[in-house]
């Protein structure tokens, strides 16, 4: 049984082995095969400048969609850091907007609730997404603020029950396909005190909108998101009040990780491409 660093508490990545067991190779296999079956629908949905519709049903089937999610939810498959890498890296191979699907969905969504949610919220929010039955996405960036949590201006207000956020997300990976965000906001009036919250696209004040037009990337769904006093139960703030920029880094350095990892599957495709055509050009 493979397991993750927070199943075993395991994270120290320097005694890690990066010797490919047979367990591993077994799983690379799979995402292997996948990637192949997903490769002609991958090609079409590129020219046609769409996102990809197969992406989550193959890759459902073949169960990556909670690859390094602990097997206690839904169908998470507790691979570790190594193993997630190592597929995300042969993912990467089949172009950058199926890397960022898994980016978005995986790395930035269910690692930060892994990591970060009460045992409640991952019951309710983990195996769905396993499954790849809800998407996900993490809503951090906005317009006039990049990956840096302290310039956000999306807010929360407490109202005894629930809470009310307004402000919104831009360039969010999955952002018009998710029905949960993790979502960041600073209490109303104040520039410290920044929480997350795990929001779902049915609450309401929520809406979102795909951004088109984009230079690359076109098979990745990239879109807006928008809270105009968005209701948010009590119960849907996610860890301690007050912690969102630990968590906004946490979830911003696994997510950049699988930036990484896919971005070596993409040169060895570039590579692979140009000596290709080096050997068989007249």
């Amino acid at each position: 049984m493979l397991k993750t660093i927070i199943d075993t508490g395991f994270a120290d990545l320097s005694r890690m082995n990066f010797d490919v067991s047979d367990e591993q190779r077994l799983v690379l296999d799979e995402v292997d095969r996948a990637c192949r079956e997903l490769r002609p629908f991958e090609d079409e949905a590129y020219l046609a400048g769409r996102f990809n519709e197969h992406l989550a049903p193959i890759f459902r089937k073949a169960q990556l969609l909670g690859l390094p999610i602990s097997r206690m939810y839904g169908d998470g498959q507790g691979a570790d850091v190594l193993t997630y890498a190592l597929a995300l890296e042969r993912i990467g191979r089949e172009g950058t907007g199926v890397r960022t699907f898994l980016s978005g969905h995986v790395s930035l969504g269910q690692v930060t609730i892994q990591k970060w949610a009460s045992e409640e919220q991952k019951q309710q929010y983990l195996p769905q997404a396993t499954r790849g039955e809800t998407i996900m996405c993490f809503g951090l960036t906005e317009p006039t603020a990049g990956s840096d949590p302290a310039s956000l201006r999306t807010t929360f207000e407490d109202r005894g029950s629930y809470y009310l956020l307004n402000g919104s997300k831009a360039w969010i990976s999955n952002g018009s396909i998710a029905d949960v965000a993790v979502v960041f906001a600073y209490p109303k009036g104040k520039r410290d005190g920044m929480s997350a919250f795990v929001v779902e696209k049915g609450f309401e004040g929520y809406s979102s909108q795909q951004q088109k037009h984009k230079l690359g990337m076109p098979t990745s769904d990239t879109g807006s998101i928008f809270l105009d006093n968005c209701r948010v139960p009590k119960e849907n703030m996610m860890g301690p009040p007050g912690k969102g920029l630990s968590i906004a880094y946490s979830g911003l350095m696994s997510g950049r990780l699988s930036v990484a990892a896919g971005c070596l599957g993409v040169i060895e495709d570039c590579i692979e491409e140009a000596v290709g055509y080096a050997r068989q050009r007249v």
